[in-house]
């Protein structure tokens, strides 16, 4: 019985009259051309620059590649071979690859603690009336549009042996040559860095949420804590969202920290630093390190793609 009447709906539609396609006017097809203008040289630049790069990395992992001597043997999948059973049975480069994805993932630790500080930082400027926040909003923020290197160099003052830090506080901590401590001051130092960018979106996300709400939930009753956990923070959810993919996407590409903060200590070594050092000093040439941005590159996708997929059960759409 269902079959027949979907059938017989199929049928109607299908001898409903169709619209005759409108054709584009001049004016219409000039600002096609303009728009198709203006993407055209992004979109060159991607493929040149993006596209073709990753054409090369993905051929360069299967072959032995010295670009010094412009020599390159087919290997097959070997160097993906070697990645995996160095993992299970570790030799020098096993140590240092499962050493560095283990750095990368401790050192993302970071993404939860800024988003945090972010929040908090938004939520007193936005909802405590606090007199100069357009002064705290810039000061704040200042890291999220400074050059990478040069707030890394600074930091590394800070944290080296002879530092401000433990000048001020008269101590003699190893921060920068300590397994441990070099981690734990890169968390402090990306935590700080990234805050002021998630306060200035969660600020903005904040000053969209209908005031009707707020009003609505006063004649309830509801105090400011109440409607924060209650009306704000779900109605920012797309904030969060956003800030946790670029967060998670920037960490796992994470390379300034271990090359200019800790100047290469194995205990900041991250997944694109083995990169860099197995394409100028590996004795495979191009190869391992092109077999590891591949892989880096299916765990980004997939952490992305992982994270649009269940989005849909917190995050709040219109």
């Amino acid at each position: 019985m269902e079959k027949v009447e979907n059938a017989v709906a199929e049928e109607r539609m299908n001898s409903l009259p169709r619209k005759p396609k409108r054709k584009r006017s001049k004016v219409e097809r000039r600002e096609n051309l303009t728009a198709f203008l203006f993407i055209l040289l992004p979109v060159i630049g991607f493929l040149i620059f993006t596209g073709i790069s990753i054409c090369f990395t993905f051929v360069f992992s299967f072959q032995d590649y010295y670009v010094r001597r412009d020599e390159s043997k087919f290997v097959g999948f070997k160097h993906y071979i070697s990645l995996f059973q160095g993992m299970a049975t570790p030799g020098m480069m096993g140590n240092t690859f499962i050493r560095s994805v283990g750095n990368t993932l401790f050192l993302m630790l970071s993404l939860p603690v800024s988003i945090m500080l972010g929040l908090c930082v938004a939520a007193i400027l936005r909802l405590g009336d606090v007199k100069g926040s357009k002064i705290y909003q810039i000061l704040y923020y200042l890291p999220a549009v400074s050059s990478a290197v040069a707030l890394n160099i600074v930091w590394r003052y800070i944290f080296q042996s002879n530092g401000l830090l433990n000048r001020i506080f008269g101590a003699e901590t190893p921060w920068l040559t300590d397994g441990t401590l070099v981690k734990l001051a890169i968390i402090i130092k990306n935590s700080l860095n990234a805050m002021g960018g998630a306060m200035i979106l969660y600020l903005a996300g904040m000053l969209n949420v209908p005031k009707e709400l707020y009003e609505a939930s006063s004649l309830d009753g509801a105090n400011k804590l109440r409607q924060f956990f209650s009306i704000t923070l779900p109605m920012i959810t797309p904030v969060t969202f956003y800030l946790l993919i670029t967060g998670l996407i920037g960490a796992l590409q994470s390379y300034a920290d271990t090359e200019v903060f800790a100047k290469g200590y194995p205990g900041s070594e991250t997944i694109v630093y083995f990169i860099w050092n197995e394409r100028t000093d590996g004795a495979a040439g191009y190869g391992i390190a092109s077999c590891t941005s591949i892989l880096l590159a299916i765990a980004i996708m997939s952490v992305t793609l992982i994270q649009f997929k269940f989005s849909n059960k917190w995050v709040y759409e219109e």
